[in-house]
């Protein structure tokens, strides 16, 4: 039991926090997160400050989603440089300079490398794994190397016009012409905002780009759609109002274009964008907030361990990597078999499991139930009992 609505008790130790409010602007990615379980995006996003000083519930790093960051980051870099530089591509002789400064591809990916595994330092589900992560990501250099460069290569960029120099424009200024890396838009009528990557203005309208590090998704096109209809809507960035010109979707081998939406759509769009959000909004003040458990939801969830109806999910999450099988478990620690083993009961009657770890001091103790998560599973070759 809790004091206020907004305390959070999750019934794991340490765990405790604060229920989060909805946000005063949307992105995309966090708008759909909550569309897709209610309850995941305010477990991600409470305070936990039994945990971590920082917000939201720590995040378990994975390899592919660090790669991709560190190719996105790369990316940035060079871009921004790029346009500080005046130049129209890659191969302008001032971009010679531009990647001199930055030191070169390598020592810029070295550097992003260290950016991210800094990040992570006080994160306590990555600390122990930051050595294993970096050596990881620096044995992909060449790998990474290759996919900015594929990028860089299909990107024209348009110099700012004579006496003008490229630039963020981190603030709320009008953009001018010119190519412009990490620009916000946002529009406060709607409580969205969107960070493009890549946005290009000429006396025509303007172009987006955005990176995209994996496969095409269906939904790389619907955001690439937002961010024009918030182009449309930034009374700051845009004053003169001008249109979009152009949608591209830039993935590690190819370029894909999006159909720009016409007044009409893009009117259907946020009329839709506003409905959604209120709904969504409506289900975060419920405490908790609505689950929908599923395997497909819940398999990769980062705070599925905190959620009760997860763990009544028939089977539970399963995963399958080679030869092996790694499943979730929940139950008792009945006995310890070792000095590194101990008997897991899941439920009263039920036969006990022999459960390995590789530390003597897991964190739990007889008597405790425990979440485990991403346990590997096997068969004793002795015995034939579950391990």
């Amino acid at each position: 039991m809790t004091d206020s609505v907004d305390e959070l008790g999750t019934g794991i130790r340490g765990a405790e926090g604060v229920w989060p409010s909805a946000p005063d602007y949307w992105s995309f990615s966090s708008l759909k997160s909550a569309q897709e379980c209610p309850r995941r995006w305010s477990l991600s996003r409470a305070s936990y400050p039994g945990l971590w000083d920082r917000s939201g519930y720590p995040p378990k790093p994975s390899h592919a989603a660090l790669f991709g960051n560190v190719v996105h980051r790369a990316l940035e870099v060079i871009m921004t440089s790029l346009c500080e530089h005046g130049c129209a591509s890659v191969r302008d002789a001032s971009a010679v300079v531009a990647l001199r400064e930055l030191g070169g591809y390598s020592a810029l990916i070295y550097r992003v490398v260290d950016e991210q595994m800094a990040h992570l330092e006080s994160n306590p589900r990555a600390s122990h794994r930051i050595g294993d992560l970096r050596s990881t990501l620096l044995g992909r250099a060449p790998e990474i190397r290759q996919r900015v460069q594929e990028v860089l290569a299909r990107m024209p960029l348009r110099p700012p016009p004579a006496g003008e120099s490229g630039s963020t424009n981190p603030g709320r200024l009008a953009l001018r012409e010119g190519a412009h890396t990490e620009a916000t838009l946002r529009s406060p009528e709607l409580h969205f905002l969107g960070r493009v990557d890549l946005l290009t203005i000429t006396a025509a309208g303007c172009e987006i780009v955005d990176y995209k590090t994996g496969q095409p998704d269906q939904h790389h096109a619907e955001q690439l759609r937002l961010y024009a209809l918030l182009w449309c809507r930034d009374r700051e960035k845009n004053p003169g109002r001008l249109p979009v010109t152009g949608l591209t979707l830039s993935y590690p081998t190819s370029n894909e274009s999006v159909p720009v939406p016409d007044s009409l759509q893009m009117a259907e769009s946020e009329e839709a964008l506003r409905l959604t959000s209120q709904k969504v909004e409506q289900e975060l003040q419920h405490r908790p907030a609505r689950a929908r458990a599923s395997e497909v939801t819940c398999t990769y969830c980062d705070v599925r361990h905190l959620c009760a109806e997860y763990w009544r999910l028939p089977g539970g999450s399963r995963q399958h990597a080679g030869d092996h099988t790694f499943s979730d478990a929940e139950g008792s620690i009945v006995a310890q078999n070792g000095s590194r083993s101990w008997l897991l009961r899941r439920h009263p009657g039920a036969p006990s499991l022999l459960l390995r770890s590789h530390s003597e001091h897991p964190g739990f103790v007889v008597g405790d139930r425990v979440r485990l998560l991403d346990v590997m599973l096997s068969d004793d070759p002795d015995s034939g009992d579950t391990v």
